[in-house]
């Protein structure tokens, strides 16, 4: 006899840790994100590179779509500081929902302590999508957890 199985008890409190988890990297990466607003320069700058990351999965039986393609974008920023001073970095979020075209002007929120400390300012590209997506998945993960305990209890 298995001590573990997938229907077991202990597997919702697990996914209900996992949720909970999830959920303090949300609230963790907005805190930072508002910190940032605050504290640091917004400025405009211009998209100079994309670096595009092709991941092809070949399901050899899957008979309706045997190839599972996904494609994810990172940006490569350059702006001008206050000083003058010319930065390029790319940006820490990466995404496959970006529509900035190489060229294109966006909001850019830099550390005047280490300019090359920057992070594009918002859209899909920034923090607020990361932080949207852990609250997403952690929730309903959350809930589960929390059923099982109501369930325990009544």
């Amino acid at each position: 006899m298995y001590w573990f199985h997938f229907s077991s008890d202990l597997l919702m409190p697990l996914f209900s840790l996992l949720g909970l988890l999830l959920i303090y990297f949300g609230f963790r990466t907005i805190r930072r994100h508002r910190y940032r607003k605050r504290h640091w320069i917004r400025t405009k700058g211009q998209i100079v590179d994309a670096h595009i990351e092709v991941d092809v999965d070949v399901v050899p039986f899957d008979r309706d779509d045997p190839v599972d393609t996904s494609y994810t974008r990172q940006l490569k920023v350059r702006f001008y500081t206050t000083s003058g001073q010319a930065v390029e970095f790319w940006n820490p979020y990466s995404t496959n929902l970006s529509f900035n075209r190489v060229g294109s002007k966006i909001n850019v929120l830099y550390n005047p302590a280490n300019p090359r400390d920057a992070r594009i300012a918002g859209g899909v590209n920034g923090a607020g999508c990361l932080a949207f997506s852990l609250f997403l998945i952690g929730i309903p993960f959350a809930l589960s957890g929390a059923f099982v305990i109501l369930k325990f209890f009544f």
